[in-house]
């Protein structure tokens, strides 16, 4: 696994490449201390994953995350001090796949990791509060929301709802697993949640199946 680590905190930064470095499966870590240095460093090394603080002093983490998604396939987790509603809906929006705080232990960084390249959504237990939270103030606005999906993701969320597996998700619409599983991880991510029963509660609530 080839990590790009993002934190303008030198100390921070450095500590950190160094225990991931160290782990398992890691092969590099290519470290940036800002996000324009993030965006050249991904087209140089097209890392798997992205570990990105969200206050960089030249541009927003959450614009740094489209804009790495916009570069190639990777996978971004915000590992970041901030853990407030606004903030972890604001990135999972931006297509972030995982977020954890700071005050997370470094086997459960490398966790989130592994979830996230697999390509499941990871976050840790103090930022689903602020998840949750983000998901009930937008309740009401469930059918806004799966407006903003795409036919497919439509499709897999309504299988989903109804209990289908991936495995049958992915036959009954002729695609692999994997897709589904992709597809699955950007519902979880634009609707700020990382449960199927949240997914089933918007696609009940959206219309897309009867209660």
């Amino acid at each position: 696994m080839n990590i790009l680590l993002v934190d303008d905190q030198h100390v921070v930064r450095e500590a950190l490449a160094h225990a991931l470095a160290s782990q398992p499966g890691v092969a590099a870590v290519v470290q940036a201390g800002s996000a324009r240095e993030a965006l050249r460093a991904q087209e140089l090394h097209r890392c798997q994953v992205a570990v990105i603080e969200l206050c960089l002093a030249d541009r927003s983490g959450t614009e740094l995350i489209r804009e790495l998604k916009a570069i190639a396939e990777v996978r971004v987790v915000v590992l970041s001090m901030h853990r407030d509603e606004f903030r972890v809906a604001e990135a999972m929006r931006a297509g972030a796949d995982g977020y954890l705080s700071k005050q997370s232990r470094l086997a459960d960084v490398m966790e989130a990791l592994r979830t996230v390249v697999r390509g499941r959504t990871a976050v840790s237990p103090d930022v689903s509060a602020a998840m949750v939270r983000a998901l009930q103030r937008r309740d009401a606005a469930g059918g806004d929301m799966v407006a903003t999906l795409s036919e497919r993701e439509r499709q897999v969320l309504r299988f989903l709802a109804m209990g289908r597996s991936a495995k049958e998700v992915a036959a009954l619409l002729s695609i692999s697993v994997k897709t589904v599983e992709t597809h699955r991880a950007r519902l979880c991510a634009k609707v700020a949640t990382h449960s199927v029963a949240d997914l089933t509660r918007l696609a009940v609530r959206s219309g897309l199946v009867e209660a």
